[in-house]
């Protein structure tokens, strides 16, 4: 924190804060050896998947243009939780969170810049699944209406899915618990829909089959978004999550600060 109490951006107040916050938390992102780290080992287990596809398909199969951002949707219940798991965590276990009670920046400020870092990576590493799409262009004719709809879901699913597991770092100290609990919240939302299918057996609890699908995240991105399919209502379920998920975490960095 003490790169935040020191700059003349801080200082100044009004939005530079928020900036000051995320070109912070970013840099700390690309010095640390465990963003590639994950990049690596995703980008890797992504490209064993997919020449498995290829060679599964044979030239008998269209071309899968959905296929590598609906895995990378799957596992952001992992990728997200090592990317938040340290941004709230960290700064209670140091005590640094009780100096911004002397700094002109408010909650929203401090919590937007870390999101937004955070979100920033992970947009780095949608873009560079798209290596696999121009191998695609290069061997078939994938559908580009399909992958633009894929891999623009799977940005704002990441981004939905960092800022709920934001709210579990806010939470509590320990990094390894906010990981498991961002962890096991995301995969919830994720098998919400065979939660709903399970209801939807008992026509008495339609209703609720109906509320639990909607609630969760693959029915707004599996039948449609990843199929090239753009539904308003997709697009303001994930962000009303993210804002719902960050006014969560904001109000508790509030209750936290007030109480230190």
């Amino acid at each position: 924190m003490t790169e935040l109490t020191t700059s003349p951006e801080v200082q100044t107040g009004g939005s530079l804060p928020f900036w000051a916050v995320f070109k912070r938390e970013l840099m700390l992102y690309f010095r640390s050896p465990i963003a590639y780290a994950i990049a690596f080992a995703v980008l890797f287990f992504l490209a064993i998947l997919f020449n498995g596809y290829l060679s599964q398909a044979n030239g008998q199969a269209p071309a899968p243009s959905g296929y590598i951002p609906s895995v990378l949707t799957f596992l952001t219940f992992l990728i997200a939780p090592l990317l938040t798991m340290r941004l709230l965590a960290e700064e209670q276990r140091e005590g640094t969170l009780e100096v911004l009670m002397t700094l002109p920046m408010n909650e929203g400020h401090f919590i937007l810049g870390k999101f937004l870092a955070a979100w920033a990576y992970w947009t780095v590493l949608v873009l560079l699944t798209t290596v696999f799409h121009f191998v695609l262009l290069m061997i078939g004719v994938p559908d580009l209406g399909e992958a633009f709809g894929a891999y623009f879901g799977a940005w704002l699913y990441g981004g939905a899915v960092i800022a709920v597991s934001m709210i579990w770092s806010a939470v509590t100290e320990d990094q390894i618990v906010a990981a498991f609990l961002g962890a096991a919240t995301v995969l919830v939302l994720y098998l919400a829909e065979i939660a709903a299918i399970a209801l939807a057996g008992n026509a008495d609890l339609s209703w609720l089959s109906n509320f639990v699908r909607e609630l969760g995240l693959q029915a707004h991105y599996d039948a449609t978004m990843s199929r090239g399919i753009f539904r308003a209502e997709d697009v303001l379920y994930f962000v009303f999550m993210i804002i719902g998920a960050l006014f969560i975490t904001t109000r508790i960095v509030e209750i936290r600060r007030w109480r230190s």
